[in-house]
């Protein structure tokens, strides 16, 4: 029989280390949720060329789908994971297909009306919806810090896209941008109250991502008649990567988030993706450092050393 001397013992002994494996997970969330958005930052960069080629939205974003789900279903293959689904999992699987494949058609089409790293900065007010999703409807509680580091972030964001300078560009793109992160943000709110988030998080991704062209695929048919092939090596390769970075690796890393860290948390982090976007625009792009970016980066900076501190 052990002793009640012992029993404390080793209780005394277990609450540190559930502690550490507590604090382990939160980093673990954190590194996972900001290589995410770093990765998503990255879409401009390849699907740009693409849609200048000639491709057309719903084209470029079956072949993106494509690529990343092809990539995962390798992957998947190697690990001898099974791919079967029940009933209630395939639904599950349907709705984040939807409100992804609306986010991502949302986002392409905003890029129409405004410049691409406006556009993507914009898609970075999912924070906003995802934190009012789970205040009202999961009835989760806001700390003064995390109110804190969202404000922060939402300045930074705006700095970056030239807001306050008129860089927006037409109502249409401003509404379709926005929409683009209400869609996105019911995605992350909903995803954790799923069954299907306990699954292996490249095989979510891989049936969301399947989903997605499939649906996008009937609606490029439905709006030119075709599916628009691919014009050159050069939009094979960009295509490639864009199924592979901003798409796969991205969303890997976003479910992985998910499961260890709060939505809200995760979608305060992903102030990396607009930032990503604009050092992109700088670095690669051409575009100039002016004292208004170098403001917006600070905030953001700012916003998620609050985060991860407190």
């Amino acid at each position: 029989m052990t002793s009640p001397h012992r029993r404390i013992g080793l209780q005394s002994y277990m609450k540190p280390l559930a502690s550490l494996r507590q604090a382990s997970d939160r980093r673990r969330g954190y590194a996972f949720a900001s290589g995410s958005a770093i990765a998503f930052g990255l879409i401009p960069l390849f699907s740009i060329p693409v849609l200048k080629a000639g491709i057309s939205i719903p084209s470029t974003l079956v072949y993106r789908f494509a690529f990343g789900s092809l990539f995962m279903i390798i992957f998947l293959f190697v690990r001898r994971v099974r791919l079967s689904l029940t009933l209630g999992e395939a639904l599950q699987l349907s709705l984040l297909a939807l409100l992804y494949s609306a986010s991502a058609v949302c986002l392409y089409a905003g890029y129409r009306y405004m410049p691409s790293g406006v556009a993507t900065t914009l898609l970075f007010s999912y924070p906003i919806f995802t934190a009012l999703i789970e205040v009202i409807f999961y009835h989760k509680r806001m700390t003064a810090f995390t109110i804190a580091a969202l404000l922060l972030s939402v300045l930074g964001v705006f700095l970056l896209s030239g807001c306050g300078k008129g860089g927006i560009h037409g109502l249409v793109g401003l509404f379709l941008e926005l929409g683009a992160g209400l869609a996105y943000a019911v995605y992350m709110a909903i995803f954790p109250h799923l069954r299907v988030h306990r699954m292996n998080p490249v095989k979510v991704n891989f049936f969301v991502f399947f989903m997605s062209m499939v649906i996008l695929l009937f609606v490029a048919i439905s709006v030119n008649h075709r599916l628009d092939p691919i014009p050159s090596t050069d939009a094979v390769v960009s295509l490639m990567l864009l199924g592979l970075l901003p798409t796969m690796l991205s969303n890997v890393l976003l479910v992985k988030s998910l499961v260890l860290i709060d939505a809200t948390t995760v979608s305060v982090l992903g102030a990396f993706e607009p930032l990503t976007a604009m050092s992109v625009g700088i670095l690669v792009m051409g575009e100039p450092l002016t004292v208004t970016v170098v403001g917006g980066l600070a905030a953001v900076i700012a916003a998620v050393y609050i985060l991860v501190t407190h």
